[in-house]
């Protein structure tokens, strides 16, 4: 999801009626990304990566607009388990604080030192698909497949130690009696000396290979194991699809070796309309208000000028995925040369 919705950064273009001033606020806020995490250790790239991964794990991120000791501006990357209450406090609703109309005062983070610190929600970003209208957080997008995920991984464990236990045998000795004694192995017996031309040890130097010594009623052979068994990869393959439903589709993500021409181009269609769903809460809830919190930085302190509709921008996705990109390329060619706008 973070592959293809992010890649390497969706970009931020200025879209001021002023073209000059465009170019000076990009280029500030292109220099201002290169470090733009509290921790100077993310890039605005990165940080929109390590968003759009919390919230396929957690369901959520957290995102708390701040400075540095120098006043510049920074972000703050705060995981969804960092925001949370006591357990029965009345306080918030799971660490959210609520006016009387339900909208969010405040976010309560909780710190390393068990201590606890109230965000007012001007200052943080909650950034996450939203499901339902009532909810005040959200869940991860598989909670539905959770246990579906556990029992694969259980199964595999188990059916890996059962290969294992299978693999260590190599032949069965079969009996009549259904026993064994210090004879009845298939190794030769004390009696037998090197003198014996029947000797299996002797005839084993003189042939090569290996010979074994039966009784007449014991017979040996190889053992041939069944697992895992063509049932069980067809079982673990339904788990994984029904895991990915609501996700993304399991032929784009793991197996598109059964569809066809048809089937890929509606995967690829499918798979395309959901990262395109993902870029757009990134923008809304994560890039608008950041480039907001720093170009009105900049332009209180002096470093750019004042202009009409300098929060108002449009974000450059990654590159989006098809199997159609030489159609498409010939299409817009052949829109060019008819005059039409591609």
């Amino acid at each position: 999801m973070a592959i293809y919705s992010t890649g390497d950064g969706i970009r931020v273009q200025a879209q001021s009626p002023d073209p000059e001033w465009n170019r000076l606020a990009e280029s500030y806020f292109a220099l201002w990304s290169a470090r733009c995490e509290i921790t100077r250790r993310f890039s605005f790239e990165e940080c929109q990566a390590l968003v759009c991964r919390g919230m396929d794990i957690d369901g959520e991120y957290f995102v708390h607009k701040t400075r540095d000791g120098e006043g510049e501006p920074r972000i703050q990357l705060i995981e969804s388990h960092r925001i949370g209450d006591q357990f029965g406090s009345r306080d918030t609703i799971d660490g959210v604080g609520l006016d009387a109309w339900g909208a969010p005062i405040f976010y309560r983070a909780l710190e390393d030192s068990g201590k606890s610190r109230d965000l007012p929600s001007t200052s943080v970003l909650h950034i996450h698909e939203p499901e339902w209208a009532g909810g005040v957080r959200s869940h991860p997008t598989i909670q539905h497949s959770i246990n579906h995920v556990l029992d694969e991984i259980e199964l595999l464990a188990l059916e890996k130690h059962a290969v294992k236990d299978n693999a260590d045998i190599s032949r069965v000795l079969k009996t009549a009696r259904g026993e064994l004694d210090d004879n009845g192995d298939f190794v030769v017996g004390a009696a037998a000396t090197n003198n014996d031309p029947s000797d299996p040890v002797t005839l084993q130097r003189i042939v090569g290979g290996k010979l074994v010594a039966l009784k007449p009623d014991e017979s040996i052979e190889s053992f041939q194991s069944n697992r895992p068994s063509p049932t069980f990869t067809g079982f673990l393959e339904h788990l994984r699809r029904d895991s990915a439903l609501g996700v993304i589709p399991f032929e784009f993500a793991a197996d598109s070796s059964k569809i066809g021409g048809a089937g890929v181009r509606l995967i690829v269609a499918k798979a395309d309309r959901r990262f395109s769903f993902r870029q757009m809460i990134l923008e809304r809830r994560l890039i608008k208000p950041v480039w907001s919190y720093v170009i009105g930085d900049a332009i209180n302190r002096g470093l750019l000028p004042p202009i009409e509709g300098w929060w108002k921008i449009s974000s450059v996705p990654p590159k989006r995925v098809t199997v159609d990109a030489g159609r498409e390329a010939q299409q817009n060619r052949a829109d060019e040369e008819r005059g039409k706008p591609c």
